[in-house]
């Protein structure tokens, strides 16, 4: 069908400084000398093969080990059972190679007790990645999806969390599936997290929908990039929360999510959320409660309120979903007031 289009076409100015640099001088080199790299140390843990037996506790070890400047591989056709946190303290400069797959338990009260799966705390310069495209983090969080419908206090876990000033982070080239909450949390004063060709899908086996089971939930973290991702889910494709800035969203695909958001913000009394420097070009979004959109409370005695700054959206198509845009409060709130800064450039609704 032919597209209806509702474009707000915005003229954006970068500026490019060009670096002149001098040609470097020639430098003799002496034949009878030879330098070469070391090798990366390279660990496998060995998995025990059986879904009730830990194997975090083999991963871990494998991170303290390596985790300085070496690899840590998880072989192609192997299943790691994972029943308690794994923590990748002691990665300095590592690679995380995932070809086969690391597949949570299902127990619901040691996970009640602990916020994330994976995650990542102070790790300075960390590779988690798939060189086949072999690799899956697997959630396993049907049991999950299956109380919380009942037992909306049930606490879950985030399947992969980056925070404590982590930096020089690279993710990528791997399937995420069914977290029990969220997919990615970064915070806490992490910079420079690198998010690329990643497919996250959460579905239900059963009538109960996966629901929170938001994409990335990027809170008072900076320089982040998101690009060539694919997401399918119940919640936020991408959402910014309180203290992002400097975050770029390139070539994304989201399909049954609550779209590309900010906020919510402005929860708690007294305080100030900030949203700054969002770059979102080139999205796909396919039977959406709303493409994107702005969510905060209602400020007053009980709330605090919120500045979002220089917010762009462009070349967004909105496919089969209910809202192209929605700006207002949060769900159960009244309209909110804010002060915003955003554009949205070339933004298309097709109707199906």
């Amino acid at each position: 069908m032919t597209p209806l289009k509702f474009i707000r076409t915005i003229s954006i100015i970068g500026l490019f400084t060009a670096l002149a640099t001098a040609a470097p001088s020639a430098v003799e080199r002496t034949p009878d000398k030879t330098f070469a790299l070391a090798k990366r140390a390279t660990c496998t843990p060995v998995s025990a093969g059986n879904s009730g037996v830990d194997d975090s506790p083999a991963i871990r070890n494998a991170i303290n080990s390596c985790g300085a400047g070496g690899t840590i591989v998880i072989p192609q056709g192997v299943t790691y059972a994972i029943r308690s946190s794994v923590d990748f303290k002691g990665c300095t400069g590592c690679i995380f190679n995932i070809e086969g797959t690391l597949k949570a338990s299902n127990d619901l009260d040691y996970w009640y007790h602990h916020s994330e799966i994976f995650f990542m705390s102070g790790v300075k310069g960390a590779t988690v990645q798939s060189l086949l495209g072999t690799g899956v983090i697997d959630g396993n969080g049907q049991n999950a999806y299956d109380v919380f419908a009942t037992n909306s206090s049930l606490k879950r876990p985030a399947l992969y969390s980056i925070k404590g000033g982590s930096t020089s982070i690279t993710i990528k080239n791997i399937r995420l599936k069914n977290p029990p909450g969220i997919f990615f949390y970064a915070g806490g004063g992490s910079s420079n997290i690198k998010f690329a060709s990643l497919y996250l899908t959460a579905a239900s086996k059963s009538s109960y929908a996966p629901n929170n089971t938001d994409g990335f939930d990027i809170w008072d973290a900076s320089y982040v990039t998101i690009t060539d991702t694919t997401v399918s889910n119940q919640d936020d494709c991408v959402a910014f929360k309180a203290g992002c800035n400097y975050v770029t969203v390139t070539n994304i695909k989201c399909t049954g999510s609550h779209g590309l958001s900010v906020g919510s913000l402005g929860k708690s009394y007294g305080a100030v959320d900030t949203v700054k420097n969002i770059y979102v070009d080139g999205a796909d979004m396919v039977t959406s409660a709303k493409a994107v959109g702005i969510k905060i409370y209602p400020g007053g005695p009980n709330h605090g309120s919120a500045i979002v700054s220089n917010v762009t959206w462009a070349n967004v198509v909105v496919d089969a979903s209910d809202y192209a845009v929605q700006l207002g409060g949060c769900y159960g709130e009244t309209d909110a007031s804010l002060r915003a800064n955003y554009l949205s450039s070339n933004l298309s609704s097709w109707s199906m």
